[in-house]
This record gives structure tokens, C-alpha cells and sequence, in this order.
């Protein structure tokens, strides 16, 4: 039997990130569960709970060696081979969640987005901050774990807004505004933390505020000026097949995120802006193409590998995983829930808000990252992160689901409010 090359193992990393999303995909369908929540359940069950059962053989079988199939199938082994997939997912993920909003809509709830993410960035972080030093006793670290608490992970906000068809709604469009502006301020955050760590002092003020224009000089431009300028484009090219339409759309993904991650924010962050820069210019048959191929693979790949990226330690079972877990649910639902109120939202709105700017696994797990290649924190730190993050993103998605379902029945907020 011929043994598996490198190459080969990036095709058996897929599938069975595929096998798993998509199997425990429909189980969380059956079991009224939001299907992002099977889907990372399915990669926790494939990636480190398969690992440790393949070490009991190990253990118990001594004739059955386990350690080049375990080593395989580690996460930071994975990650080499397949990161390049993962960023290609969210692209596409955040791409296609574009094309699914207004820009209109956007704009429309953009102060409310600005109010919500400022206080809710401040709530969590200030908690964290206390939380961690009280238990540590370290400043950076504190700062680095309130740094990581702050911050919403888009991608999953807007898939789960999109499941649960609230994404045109006051509170969706307001948790959209909010976790884009939360992002950018998770940049600057992250640029701060960087400095402190490499410096010992606070960084020039300066260089944090070119940061800044840079990136809103973007997102001002994807909102007002590319749309027109894409429209003229793609008019110019009527006679174009529907497949070279796809294929030019896929590309224009790509070159928002490239000019995204130029000007300092995230790929994921001109993806979602080119996406709805674009939406006008494309027919809706092309829309709804695209948007099958991204939330039928790239999204269960990608939640997929959230749980699978999970690596159990002493610290990821201590008992900082459930503290920054409260401090960061409670400092989310708070901060963000009111500034939703004070941007004019009702309670229930501001209610899932607050919940649905929960979300986990993106710029948080980049900070933590970043600690743990400074040595700010050590593994078992760093893995109480990943696994408040993974806990988040399993946890956002069923109270979104459960809360709205809830609220809407008893009328207290307007589905059709966009």
C-alpha cells in the first residue's frame, strides 16, 4: 500500500473537516440547533477528541504505535498545510455575506454600529483586565487577555444573522456595523499590545493614528465610490458568460481583501466590503450561486476547524476558562447591549445585540497568538483563549437562535424593521 504524500494528507485534512461539519452539521439541523454549532462540535469530535482516543490505543495497544497518526493530526501540523484554505473560507464566507447586505441597510444603522462597538469594546475589556490580574497578577497578560475578550469575530456574527434570516433586521444590521467597527479597533488594539510588548511604552500616537485613517479611507471608499465605479465595469462587459462573471466576481473578492489587509485590517473586512460594494452589479441568479458554493463548503470547513484547532491542557480545564468566559459574555451583553439602547434600539433588540456581538475566533485568537509568540503567555494560557473562544462561538449562535425566536414571537421586535 502506497504511503500517503504531503499532498495527499491536505486532501484527508478535508475531508475529514467535511466528513464532520457536514454529518454533525445535520444532527445540530435535527436538533433544532443553529447548523454552525454541528459544525464546530463536529471538528472539537474529529479534531482533539479523536486525537485523544487514538493515544488510549496507543497506550493500551502497544502494538498499534500511534504516535505518526497523532502527530499528523495535530492541529499546529493541519494548520501548515491547510492554512491557506482556511484564509480562502473566510473570504469567500465573508464575501458572499456581503453580497447578502444592503448598503443602504448598512448605512443606515452605521452610528448605531459605532455607538454599540465603543462601549461594547470598553465593558469586556475593563473586566477582563481586572478579572486577569486579580488572578495572575500580571499587567501585559491582563492586557492581552482584555485585549482578546474585546473583540467579535465577524464571520461567525454574520453566518449565524444569515441562518436565522435576521441579517436585514435593526438589531442584525446594528451587530454588523458594530463587529466591523470592533475589528478595526481590535487592530489598533493589537498595534498598541504589540508595541508595549516589544518596547515596554505606549506606541507613537501618530503611527496609531495613520492606522486609523487608513483603514476608514478604505471602508468610506467600498461603500461610496467602488460600487459606482464596479458598475460601469461589469455594464462594460455585457456579453460576458455567466462562468467568467463568476470567476471575475471571485477575483474581485480576493482583491478587496488584498487591499484590506494593505491598510491594515483584516482580508475578512474587505471581503464583506467588496461583497456588498459589488451586489448591485450582479444579477441575483449570480448571487445566490455564489452564495451556495461559500455557506454549502467554505462555511463548514471553516466553523469545522475552529473546534478542531482546540487543544485540551490544564489551563484550557482550569478554572480561568469559565472566569473569562463570564467576564466576556458579561461585558459583551452589557456594553454593546447598551449602546444598542442608547443608539435608539428597544431592550429585546439591544438584548440580541449584546449577545449576538459575542462571537469568538478571529483578531481574538490573532492576540493571542501574538502573546504567545512574545512570551507574554505561555501554551496552556494561550489554549484557555482558543477554548473560551470555541465555548463563544458554540454558545452565541443557540442564544441568537433561541432569544430571537422568542422575541419575535411575543412581538417585541420587528423582523422587517430594514
Amino acid at each position: 500500500m502506497r504511503i500517503p504524500t504531503a499532498h495527499m494528507f491536505n486532501f484527508i485534512y478535508l475531508l475529514l473537516l467535511l466528513i464532520a461539519a457536514l454529518f454533525f452539521g445535520k444532527l445540530a439541523e435535527k436538533l433544532k440547533l443553529p447548523t454552525i454549532v454541528g459544525n464546530i462540535f463536529g471538528g472539537l469530535m474529529f479534531g482533539p477528541v479523536l486525537i485523544g482516543i487514538l493515544g488510549r490505543i496507543g497506550i493500551i495497544f502497544e502494538s498499534f504505535p500511534m504516535d505518526g497518526v497523532i502527530e499528523n493530526l495535530k492541529p499546529e501540523t493541519v494548520e501548515v498545510e491547510i492554512s491557506f484554505l482556511m484564509d480562502l473560507a473566510i473570504v469567500m464566507l465573508m464575501f458572499s455575506s456581503g453580497l447578502e447586505t444592503r448598503i443602504k441597510d448598512f448605512l443606515a444603522s452605521f452610528k448605531t454600529g459605532i455607538v454599540t462597538a465603543s462601549l461594547g469594546v470598553i465593558a469586556p475589556f475593563g473586566l477582563g483586565f481586572i478579572g486577569t490580574y486579580l488572578y495572575f497578577g500580571d499587567v501585559m497578560v491582563a492586557l492581552y487577555i482584555g485585549g482578546a475578550l474585546s473583540i467579535t469575530a465577524v464571520a461567525l456574527s454574520i453566518s449565524t444573522l444569515i441562518q436565522i434570516e435576521g441579517i436585514r433586521t435593526r438589531f442584525g444590521m446594528t451587530i454588523i456595523n458594530a463587529a466591523i467597527v470592533d475589528d478595526i479597533i481590535g487592530i489598533v488594539v493589537l498595534s498598541i499590545l504589540l508595541s508595549m510588548s516589544a518596547t515596554g511604552h505606549l506606541p507613537n500616537l501618530l503611527s496609531v493614528g495613520g492606522t486609523v485613517i487608513l483603514a476608514m479611507t478604505f471602508v468610506l471608499a467600498a461603500l461610496f465610490l467602488m460600487p459606482k465605479i464596479l458598475k460601469k465595469a461589469y455594464k462594460g462587459m455585457g456579453d460576458m458568460r455567466a462562468t467568467e462573471g463568476i470567476g471575475l466576481t471571485i477575483l474581485m473578492a480576493g482583491l478587496f481583501g488584498v487591499m484590506a489587509h494593505l491598510m491594515g485590517l483584516h482580508l475578512m473586512i474587505g471581503a464583506f466590503l467588496g461583497g456588498m460594494a459589488i451586489r448591485s452589479s450582479l444579477n441575483r441568479r449570480t448571487r445566490d450561486s455564489l452564495g451556495r458554493f461559500s455557506f454549502g463548503f467554505f462555511a463548514p470547513i471553516f466553523f469545522a476547524w475552529v473546534g478542531y484547532s482546540v487543544t485540551f491542557s490544564g489551563a484550557a480545564l482550569s478554572l480561568f476558562v469559565p472566569l473569562i468566559v463570564i467576564l466576556g459574555l458579561t461585558g459583551k451583553v452589557v456594553g454593546s447591549g447598551l449602546g444598542a439602547k442608547i443608539s435608539g434600539l428597544n431592550w429585546a433588540e439591544s438584548l440580541l445585540v449584546g449577545v449576538g456581538m459575542n462571537g469568538r475566533a478571529a483578531v481574538d485568537l490573532i492576540l493571542a497568538s501574538v502573546a504567545l509568540q512574545s512570551g507574554i503567555i505561555g501554551r496552556d494560557l494561550y489554549s484557555a483563549v482558543v477554548f473560551n473562544a470555541i465555548i463563544m462561538a458554540l454558545l452565541t449562535p443557540i442564544l441568537l437562535k433561541v432569544l430571537s425566536k422568542k422575541f419575535r414571537d411575543k412581538g417585541w421586535i420587528d423582523w422587517n424593521a430594514m
